[in-house]
């Protein structure tokens, strides 16, 4: 299922941001999650580190989470805010796509664009958490980004069929010992350490 870049309504589930569904997006996530082998894990994850663009926070390390998030979602800059306390374990690397409208496929594409990616999502977040709205930009990003962002998003689509509900923050996670997860939704630093077993 793909869903156009479009301003779409939206429901927001306890833990993310998605397109109108059925029924919480978290649960049915977590339920596809369980049916998938390691060997297909293994093989998202391939094309992730061949094909997504995004920005890298963290220590350079063999644990490594590639995080789906929308600029716009609040539950993704509250995830950004946790994840920021477990960067001496885990690289982070942050994948912008585009699920809540154009706008955030704008943002997403400044934020690739920016000199310090990461200053800008931390500015953003402050932004998401005492006004609750995103940042707003001054200036246009370039075309390339603004296209790596749809490029992310189609990507995330395409990556894993199987799962029709789809939402962000979505992490694909993969441990020094080639162990990966694939953990949906915002969680607390203590739930997301221990989703990825991090000791």
């Amino acid at each position: 299922m793909r869903f156009p870049l479009l301003a779409l309504p939206l429901l927001l589930s306890l833990s993310a941001c998605a397109p109108i569904i059925k029924a919480p997006p978290e649960s049915m996530t977590e339920a596809h999650v369980k049916t998938l082998t390691q060997e297909q894990r293994a093989a998202m994850v391939a094309r992730l580190e061949k094909e997504v663009v995004g920005f890298s926070v963290g220590t350079p390390s063999p644990n490594r989470a590639y995080v789906f998030f929308d600029p716009s979602c609040s539950y993704c800059t509250d995830l950004w805010r946790e994840a920021a306390l477990l960067k001496e374990q885990v690289e982070f690397v942050w994948i912008p796509v585009a699920f809540m409208g154009w706008d955030s496929t704008l943002l997403g594409a400044a934020m690739l664009d920016a000199a310090n990616p990461a200053g800008m999502m931390s500015a953003n977040e402050e932004a998401m958490r005492t006004s609750g709205a995103p940042l707003t930009l001054t200036a246009e990003p370039s075309e390339v980004s603004v296209s790596t962002v749809s490029s992310n998003t189609d990507l995330l689509n395409s990556l894993d069929p199987g799962n029709r509900n789809l939402a962000v923050p979505l992490i694909y996670y993969r441990s020094s010992s080639g162990q990966i997860e694939i953990v949906s939704g915002f969680m607390k630093a203590k739930a997301l350490k221990a989703a990825m077993k991090l000791k």
